[in-house]
């Protein structure tokens, strides 16, 4: 399995998706490399080369996105030890800060919520008739 084939199954955030969702936050890599204090060079080499962000630019990036810490230091130490065995176990530590899941949760939170308050409602207008 290759690094990048890994990473889209795992419950990490690459350098790369972290670039891209900066991107698309701020508007350009090169808004994204004067947030993140990096030349734009250096943008495009972790593009394009490989790499990783650094823990500094990494908590940075984490503020702008308003991702969990947590979740952006160990996806970049995750993404760091890949060939390590500490692989495995910092991917699955990781998926239980990802955003994208505990969004997911709140979500069903908030709804399941609603449909009790609901449920409430009725009853409760039903017993003041």
């Amino acid at each position: 399995m290759t690094k990048s084939s890994k990473a889209e199954h795992a419950g990490m955030v690459s350098t790369r998706d972290l670039l891209d969702l900066l991107k698309d936050k701020l508007g350009s890599d090169y808004k994204t490399a004067k947030e993140l204090n990096v030349p734009t060079q250096r943008i495009y080499k972790l593009r394009h080369q490989g790499g990783s962000l650094t823990d500094e630019q990494g908590l940075k990036a984490a503020e702008i996105l308003n991702f969990p810490a947590e979740f952006i230091i160990l996806s970049l130490a995750a993404e760091r030890s890949f060939n390590s065995p500490a692989y495995d176990l910092l991917v699955n530590i990781t998926d239980k800060f990802d955003p994208r899941k505990t969004a997911s949760i709140a979500a069903f939170a908030v709804i399941a919520a609603g449909l009790l308050n609901e449920g409430i409602l009725a009853q409760l207008t039903s017993l003041s008739v």
